[in-house]
């Protein structure tokens, strides 16, 4: 996306309507409600015709819904992402290589030998029958 939302066609902006539509009137007026055992309301279902009339009749209408909606979730994503990247790194990365370390082990293999005098590995020589079917 990169700060700059797309401007679509009719058609795109025809899918919009009904698939906004569509996530107002299930999210809205059947999950949220069977989830939290609340009454049915009907607004959901009356923004899901206005929206699948005006995606029918008049698609460009949807213009400044679909920027609107874009710039909302542009801004979500620019907050929730460093959030979950960071979480993840905390509670997954982080605790497995403290483990790694404490225990010893070095994947990198960093450790100096002063003895050696290359730290090069010689590779494997794979046999020619591995190049008939490589995957």
């Amino acid at each position: 996306m990169h700060g700059v939302i797309e401007t679509l066609d009719a058609a795109g902006y025809r899918r919009f309507g009904f698939e906004f539509g569509a996530i107002i009137a299930v999210f809205f007026g059947l999950l949220l409600p069977w989830a939290w055992d609340l009454g049915w309301p009907l607004w959901p279902w009356i923004a899901f015709g206005v929206l699948a009339i005006a995606a029918l009749a008049v698609p460009m209408a949807l213009k400044p819904f679909h920027y609107g909606w874009m710039t909302i979730g542009h801004w979500i994503g620019k907050i929730t992402t460093p959030i979950v990247l960071a979480v993840m790194f905390y509670l997954l990365i982080f605790p497995c290589s403290v483990i790694m370390k404490l225990f010893g082990h070095d994947p990198m293999r960093r450790k100096l030998d002063t003895v050696v005098d290359s730290y090069r590995l010689d590779s494997k020589e794979n046999p020619e029958a591995n190049l008939e079917y490589p995957f």
